[in-house]
This record gives structure tokens, sequence and C-alpha cells, in this order.
């Protein structure tokens, strides 16, 4: 009986190793048709050489890292500085993190989470969430930088070079394991709104912050370099050990370590420093198994209860519904009843949206970085009163940016609502004015206060230089508005605030806008140019950009009476798209 309960055993366990690879097998499949028929539908062929595109340029941006992290590896290991190897460690820990929120996941088109609702062991669901992106730009990115160091301590020292192969082997896998703790977990906070918008926040404080101490810093180290020598600070001095100490029990600092001892003889303690690596590739794992392990168990954090009870409290009878109707038209009597209507339901969508007024607040701030980067100014030809003068040139620049995501995907926020505008009676042309028009009224809140920062920072900017920026500003956005609009309704891309590394917009959106931008700003920055060789003012230039505004907007006018036959005509795929999120 024993033995042939052993042998039922050993037939069970063969049988769920089979299915395990059946299921792989099965995903993967799945994963490769699901790219294949994606080409079949409307604007994929062009996401595809979009793709094709920047996958070469995201190369281009890789290789200088990688070089630079082989070289330095090979400096310091031939100095006899292998204690400096963290450098290059903490900077892949940046370069890692930093190209894994700024470019969207080549994984499968689906929800990995959704693999729950079919019969599959927790083991392999883990492996699967594990072994599903490995593919991705920040993964190859970090993985070609510590491949490099490989080869440059190898070459530095050959005898060292399977020891630091092994710890920086181990180390990607710590990395790797930590990155998938960040966008877990991170996606478990954005899952609610309030914990959303918080997070949010304290991200883009931190970015400021750190912007700003690397400013400060710069400013500092200048003038250090400049002969303006000043006694450090005796706290500054004991937080700097602090922190040098903190480095080596960390994951950067404990492959420097082992490999510095290593080479020094002390192979205990490099043993021993590659056992801490170790048990942090552990820690991560066992986080990432407690937020994994629940969505297994089927947790779901949408927001649907607390809409619910919302609703259950907003059902109150109003004391006069017929004056509160009016009120709407009488703030936007100057509109249409559809384009004012349309304003007030984009004006709720963004008091609602705590990222996107975040995001709306950062060309003020950028103002502020710019105005400490006279250094810099001075380097390409301006000097300090130029630097006040072309300020505000900049923040109107940075601004146009920021409009990327909000008009090259102007849809995507209405996700599946967007069915309701071939059903209501209005044209989808009053639609698009709406967010246009929003979007124009943002421009102009931003462009008075980033010139009354710049006033405030410095000097005001002259009267032509400012009409030059504005007549420029005008002509990018009407633009941008022109080729937005199309590219909304024929390229549209589902927003998912809940997702961590997600696109505003799909691929070649992206790669359009940012060649319209590098027209534009080539074509201001010619004029600048001429301006200054011909010695005139820049009312030459205000008076040029003005007619290209003209012709901006009688673009922008065409494009706007054809929008609804091309609404009509990528209806289908329009809605079957943002109905997704």
């Amino acid at each position: 009986m024993a033995r042939i309960s052993e042998a039922g055993v050993n037939e069970a366990a063969i049988g769920g190793e089979q299915l395990s690879r059946q299921q792989f097998a099965t995903i993967t499949w799945l994963r490769w048709r699901i790219f294949v028929n994606s080409l079949r539908s409307k604007g994929e062929k062009g996401e595809l050489v979009a793709k094709v595109i920047s996958y070469p340029i995201l190369a281009l941006m890789v290789l200088g890292p990688s070089t630079g992290a082989g070289f330095a590896s090979w400096y310091f290991v031939s100095q006899g500085m292998e204690s400096y190897l963290a450098i290059p460690l903490w900077i892949i820990v940046v370069l890692w993190q930093f190209i894994g929120v700024s470019t969207s996941a080549t994984g499968p088109s689906f929800d990995l989470s959704t693999l729950t609702r079919f019969p599959m062991r927790y083991r392999d669901y883990l492996l699967m969430r594990l072994s599903f992106g490995l593919m991705d730009p920040p993964t190859l990115a970090g993985l070609c930088c510590l491949i490099a160091m490989s080869i440059g301590i190898g070459v530095a020292a050959p005898a060292l070079f399977i020891w630091s192969a092994l710890n920086l082997f181990v180390y990607a896998v710590c990395l790797v394991l930590f990155s998938r703790v960040i966008y877990s977990w991170t996606e478990r906070w954005l899952a609610q709104r309030r914990t959303r918008e918080l997070f949010t926040g304290i991200i883009l404080v931190a970015s400021l912050g750190f912007q700003f101490a690397g400013q400060a810093f710069g400013r500092f180290a200048q003038k250090m370099g400049n002969g303006h020598h000043a006694t450090v600070s005796p706290f500054l001095e004991k937080i700097g050990k602090i922190l040098v100490s903190i480095n080596w029990w960390l994951p950067p600092g404990l492959p420097a370590t082992s490999i510095d001892h290593m080479h020094a003889g002390l192979s205990l303690i490099a043993v021993a420093a590659l056992a801490g690596l170790l048990a942090y590739c552990a820690l991560f794992l066992l986080i990432l198994h407690l937020r994994l392990h629940a969505q297994y168990l089927g947790e779901n954090l949408s927001e649907a209860p607390a809409a619910a009870g919302k609703k259950s409290k907003a059902i109150r009878p109003r004391s006069n519904p017929a004056l509160e109707s009016t009120r709407p038209s009488a703030l936007f009597s100057l509109l249409s009843p559809a384009v004012g209507a349309n304003l007030i339901k984009e004006t709720r969508y963004l008091l609602r949206s705590g990222p996107k007024l975040y995001v709306l607040i950062m060309p003020v701030f950028v103002v502020f970085l710019f105005s400490m980067r006279t250094s810099g100014m001075s380097y390409a030809g301006f000097g300090h009163h130029g630097l006040e003068g072309i300020l505000f040139t900049y923040g109107c620049a940075y601004t146009q940016l920021l409009f990327v995501g909000m008009i090259y995907n102007s849809l995507g926020s209405d996700g599946a609502g967007t069915q309701f505008y071939f059903i209501a009676p209005l044209r989808f042309r009053d639609v698009m004015l709406a967010k246009n028009l929003l979007t124009f009224i943002i421009f102009c809140i931003e462009a008075i206060l980033i010139y009354i920062a710049t006033s405030f920072l410095s000097t005001p900017a002259p009267l032509d230089l400012t009409a030059a920026t504005i007549a420029w500003s005008l002509f990018t956005l009407l633009v941008n508005m022109s080729i937005g609009n199309v590219r909304s309704i024929v390229s549209p891309k589902a927003m998912d605030p809940a997702k961590v590394r997600s696109q505003n917009v799909s691929g070649l959106n992206s790669l359009i806008s940012l060649v319209v931008v590098v027209v534009c700003v080539a074509l201001g920055s010619v004029m600048f140019y001429i301006c200054r060789y011909l010695q005139a003012s820049y009312w030459l230039a205000a008076a040029a950009f003005t007619g290209l505004a003209a012709i901006a907007f009688a673009m922008y006018a065409i494009v706007m009476n054809r929008m609804d036959g091309i609404a009509t005509s990528h209806a289908e795929d329009l809605t079957a798209t943002l109905s997704k999120a």
C-alpha cells in the first residue's frame, strides 16, 4: 500500500509539472497571438513602426551608461579602488527605476492578475509574474550595465571575473525583485483614488526636492571651484559619514564590499557580503509574495463600493433643480450649450484628478530651477541679463511638453463613456472644441503664473520677447491641437490610473508629438538667433510667428470642420479601444 500511495504521489507531481509547462506554453502562445492579431487593427502597424524606431534610440541611450559603467569598473579595480564600485551600482539602481517608470511595458497586453481565474497553482502564478517582463527596457538596460561592469572588472583583474560576475548576477536578481515589489505595491496604492492622489503628490514633491537639492549642490560646488572656500558644516560632515557607513549595508554596497574583500584575500568577509545580498533577495521575494498572494486569493481594490456608498448618499431631493440646471449656461453664455456642457465636464475631470493638477503646477517650479542655472546659461552664450529675459520663454516651451497627454490622447480619460458621444445629440466637433478650450485656458493661466514667477525671481521679460514667446506658443499650440485631435480619434489609448508603467499616449502619437515639438522649438531657435545676428528686436520674431499662428489657425479650422466625419469613420475602433479601460 505504501508503494502504491508513493507511486500515486509521484504521478500527481509529474502531472502537475506537465500542467505547469502546458500553462506556460499556452500563455506564451497567447501573448504571441495577441501581438500578431493586434497588427490587423487600425493604427497598430504604425505603433509597430514607432517601436522599431524607438528601440534603436533606446539602445543608443543605454550604450552610453553601459560603456561608462564598464570603464568606471575597469578604472576602479585597476587603481585598487574596488570599494568605489558602489558608485556605478547606485547609478544603475536609479537608471533602472527611472527607465521603468518612464517607459511602458513590452509585456502582454492583458493583465496577468486575471490568470487567477483559472485553475493554477500559486507557484506557477508567482513564476509567471516574475518571468514575464524580463525583456522590458529597464531590465535590459540594467543587465547591459551589469554585464559591462563584469567585463570591465575581468579586464582589470582576470582572476576576479568569476566572483564579480556571481555577485553582479545576484545583484541583478535583487534589482528585478525590487522593481517587481515597487510596481506591485505602487499599483496597490494607486488602485484607490485618495491613496493615488496622495502618493502622486509625495512623488512629485520628492522629485522637486531632489532637483532643488541638486541645483543647490551644483551652485555650492561652483563656488568652491571658483575659490570661495567655505568651511564644511560639522553636522553635514557627520551626516555624510553616516550615509557612507549605511551604504555598505545596502544592496549596492554589498557587491562592492564582496568584490573588494575577495580581491584583498579576505574570502570570509566576501562570502558574508554575498550572503547579505542573498538575504535582501529573500526579503524582496517575501514582500512580493505578500502582494501577489493577496491577488491570488482574489483581492479586488476597485472603487465600486465607495462609489456606491457615495451614490446612496447623493440621492436627495433638490430645492430648485431648474435653477441649478441653468447655472452652467449662465456661466458659459458665450458658448453653445453643447460646448459649455462639455467644458464643464472637462473642468470637473481636471479638478478631480490629483495627478493632472500636480503636473500642471510643475512649470512654475521648473522656472525656479531654471533660475538657478546661471552657469549653464552663460556657457550657452547668455549672460546673467540674457537669462533674466529668456526665462519666460523657457517656461512656456516646457509647458508645451505637458500638453502632449492632454492633446494627443484627449479621449483617453473618457474611457468607455466615449460611446455616449455618438448617442447624444451633439457634434463630435463640439466635444473636441471643449477639450481644446480647456487646454487653451490652462495655458493662459500657466503663462500668467510663469510671467509672475520670472518677474519675481529676476526682472520682467522685455515686451518684444514676451510678444514673440506668446506668438510662438500660440502657433505651437494650434499645430499640436490640429494634429492631436485627429490622432486622439485615430489612435486612442485607454488610460488606467492604477498602472505604474503606462503611457498617456500611444507610441506613435508620442513620436509624432516629439517631432512636432522639436520642429517648433527649432523654428523658434532659428528666429531667436536671426534676431540676435541682425541685432534686431524680437518684434521681428513676433510678427513672423503671428503670421504662422494665423496659418495654423486656418489649418485648425479645417480639421475641426472634418472632425465629425473622422469620428464617424473610426467610431467602432475608438469605442472598442477605450472600453478596455
